[in-house]
């Protein structure tokens, strides 16, 4: 994937040619003019109420749902996960919502609503869509604290993906798109959903776990395939030992990829990766391959600025305004930036400063160690939690090239697992759930 700077001129027919490829479901490929058939039929099934939780697992009916609610003028709304609790906990901000997905949810009470594609065989037009209306309500993770609602529109979206395509030089190939993660998620939405409908990239309706299941599908794909994962997954594939043959890029995003782990994946894979960087308020709006530069470079019509109070904010041809940033950075004269961590994410010990995004990338480096986290204890010295086979004196070796003495954990804690989500993060309450078992048993 080559990188470029230019825009692509804007293509409002979404549905310019009805035959050529838009996704692959259940193996069979459907056509635009298919998908906007399907669209049309479903939109007319729809309940007649003013919100969706589209909570489809499979993609293509994600991606049905999503545009069958804009054409009724329904408003999505993404939870940041599928646990009946945290959907009613949006549902009591947002009265007659339902819920639309393959099968019935386990809370019985609740509106829903059975999506069963329509396999059209016939091809359509695109029904009337306003593009400028709230289409989308995502919500934040929740990794600190109660989800926040991110509205979007379809413009949104739109721009945001020719932005971006034109970024990684993908916005005239057409391949396939395999994402890891789900399409509720921003990061999923956007690459797997929005960059197919706004491209010549085929959609793929499924989203393989095991590193396997993964090789196989891409292997066995009708068209080259931009795998678009997390590092978290990309450490169990990088476990792998037969080629990965049909595989044309690497998409990565979520948390930060460390260069030791870009150069496993390019050397076992035979892709060298690119990283999107955003956030479920922003899109994605910047990108960098990570063995090549260190810092990001925004997209074309994106500009970041700080404010007289150092914050850094966003200015982007997506956005409708101005978009303060979570993360504390450090921009050069050129434009390209360097991410330097949250607020929240500081550590002070002893007078020095370090980001716990840095000690866990540096512990998850270290060659034995599965998974890991580091977190800061009562009485505020570090702590670490790790899936691993290795001592912790090892571990602390491991650490000890990179770490001032007073960032080396503690106490090191060892689990067989660490509950992350579909996106490789771990949500607050998992968090505290997590450290409140490991209180328990010291």
């Amino acid at each position: 994937m080559q990188e470029s700077h230019k825009i692509p001129a804007p293509q409002t027919p979404i549905d310019s040619n009805h035959t050529a490829p838009f996704a692959l479901y259940n193996g069979q490929v459907v056509s635009r003019g298919n998908l906007w058939a399907d669209v049309t039929a479903l939109a007319a099934q729809l309940p007649d109420q003013p919100y969706q939780f589209n909570l489809c697992e499979n993609r293509y009916l994600f991606c049905l749902c999503l545009l069958a609610a804009t054409v009724r003028g329904q408003i999505c709304l993404l939870p940041p996960a599928g646990q009946m609790a945290v959907i009613l906990e949006i549902l009591r901000d947002y009265p007659g919502a339902y819920i639309a997905r393959e099968h019935a949810p386990q809370q019985t009470g609740l509106d829903w609503f059975e999506v069963i594609a329509p396999n059209s065989a016939t091809a359509a037009s695109s029904p009337h869509l306003d593009w400028q209306r709230t289409a989308v309500i995502a919500f934040t993770s929740g990794s600190t604290g109660k989800p926040k609602p991110c509205p979007h529109s379809l413009n949104t979206f739109k721009t945001s993906a020719e932005m971006a395509l034109s970024s990684l030089g993908l916005a005239e190939q057409q391949l396939l798109i395999l994402s890891t993660t789900p399409p509720q998620h921003m990061y999923g939405l956007e690459t797997s959903v929005f960059w197919p409908l706004f491209s010549q990239l085929v959609l793929h309706d499924g989203r393989p776990f095991f590193a396997e299941d993964i090789r196989q599908t891409i292997k066995t794909a009708p068209w080259p395939t931009v795998l678009a994962s997390t590092p978290t997954h990309l450490r169990s594939l990088i476990k792998t030992n037969a080629a990965w043959d049909n595989l044309a890029g690497i998409i990565s995003a979520t948390d930060t990829l460390s260069e030791k782990l870009a150069g496993e994946t390019a050397a076992i894979l035979g892709q060298s990766p690119r990283e999107i960087y955003g956030s479920t308020e922003t899109l994605s709006f910047a990108s960098r391959e990570t063995l090549i530069e260190n810092q990001w470079r925004p997209y074309a019509g994106c500009r970041l600025r700080q404010d007289k109070n150092g914050q850094t904010c966003l200015q982007a041809a997506h956005l409708a305004g101005v978009v303060p940033l979570q993360d504390t950075l450090q921009i050069q004269a050129d434009g390209r930036f360097s991410v330097l961590g949250r607020d929240q994410d500081m550590v002070k010990i002893g007078g020095k400063r370090a980001s716990l995004t840095e000690l866990n990338r540096r512990l998850q480096d270290i060659d034995g160690v599965e998974d890991g986290f580091c977190f800061t204890q009562d009485n505020g010295r570090l702590a670490a939690v790790v899936v691993s086979g290795l001592s912790k004196q090892t571990i602390r070796l491991g650490l000890q090239p990179y770490l001032d003495e007073v960032f080396l954990p503690r106490k090191i804690h060892f689990v067989t697992e660490i509950p992350r989500n579909g996106t490789g993060k771990l949500a607050k309450i998992e968090l505290e759930k997590l450290l409140a078992g490991l209180g328990e048993r010291s």
